[in-house]
């Protein structure tokens, strides 16, 4: 009977370890530091702490030197439910007061799949970048991408594969556009 007990005691201690182990963690911090010093002795420190929560990635670090030089960069990333993407944002500051801030966005729907970024200089401008994939109404592979400058400049490019080895890209920019086809010969 004694035999028995233990090793169903045993047996339910397992389980609700297992069980333990490979439930998901709501809510998970993790922080770290390290100090490096040269030979000269000029120091630098550094700090990072990431923080999960459910579908959510925050992190935080910064780098310090002993000569006040040193940035903090934030970011968050995770998935949007409602709006079926993934985002992640992020900020990078110096000591001297600078910021450069980034935003990106990347989803899938209706067969199209998208990707949107976004970056802020210090000095106020912004520049983006879009891509757009899909395969058409013809089943060509085709990659629609965009990039707009800080002062108005586009500039568009578009690649169109058949899948028979013909490749075709038409690049328009502020100097007007350009279109080249290529085929590729499989022996």
């Amino acid at each position: 009977m004694l035999k028995t007990l233990k090793s169903s005691t045993l047996a339910i201690a397992l389980t609700l370890t297992s069980v333990a182990v490979l439930a998901p963690a709501a809510h998970a911090d993790r922080s770290r530091q390290s100090t490096v010093t040269t030979s000269n002795g000029r120091t630098a420190t550094m700090n990072r702490a990431i923080s999960r929560d459910d579908s959510t990635v925050t992190r935080q670090g910064s780098v310090q030197t002993g000569q006040g030089f040193g940035a903090t960069h934030n970011s968050t990333a995770g998935y949007d439910q409602d709006a079926g993407v993934r985002y992640r944002n992020s900020t990078t500051t110096t000591n001297s007061g600078q910021q450069i801030s980034r935003s990106n966005t990347a989803g899938c729907a209706d067969g199209t799949c998208s990707r949107s970024s976004v970056v802020t200089g210090p000095a106020g401008g912004s520049a983006a970048h879009d891509v757009t994939r899909y395969v058409d109404e013809n089943g060509n592979y085709v990659k629609d991408s965009a990039l707009y400058g800080p002062n108005g400049q586009t500039y568009d490019r578009e690649v169109v594969r058949d899948g028979e080895g013909t490749k075709s890209t038409t690049a328009t920019g502020p100097n007007g556009t350009r279109s080249r086809t290529r085929w590729i010969q499989v022996n």
